[in-house]
């Protein structure tokens, strides 16, 4: 069994007491962990297949960075970046380079990613 609200489960105790951003009422409830719950929950994790375990985090990885890269780059290529340019036209260059820089790194570290899991 576990408390739903460790926080409050004990109002007269000075050691579960802290501010709060908001109030949260007193309670008393309790949640019961069932063991169905646990195994229904080891469903997701890698215990099946280690290869394809690293394979998908590995994947999602990158991306994950590939989408960030895309978004820097929109970014770059909004008004936002036209009126950057105009005021400091040094500073957007070099956020253009370092956001290349960044998207090479991920393209480096994919040429290597690629064969460890396709070759090997």
């Amino acid at each position: 069994e576990v408390a739903l609200d460790p926080v409050n489960a004990e109002p007269d105790n000075p050691a579960m007491d802290r501010p709060h951003f908001f109030p949260l009422p007193v309670t008393d409830k309790i949640a019961t962990i069932e063991k169905e719950d646990v195994l229904r929950a080891t469903m997701f994790l890698p215990t099946h297949n280690t290869y394809f375990a690293s394979y998908f985090t590995i994947t999602g990885l990158h991306g994950m960075h590939v989408l960030g890269g895309v978004l820097v780059f929109i970014y770059m290529w909004l008004p936002v970046s036209k009126r950057l340019y105009q005021r400091n036209p040094e500073h957007l260059a070099n956020r253009v380079e370092v956001s290349g820089l960044f998207w090479h790194f991920v393209d480096l570290v994919w040429i290597f990613v690629f064969p460890l899991f396709y070759l090997l």
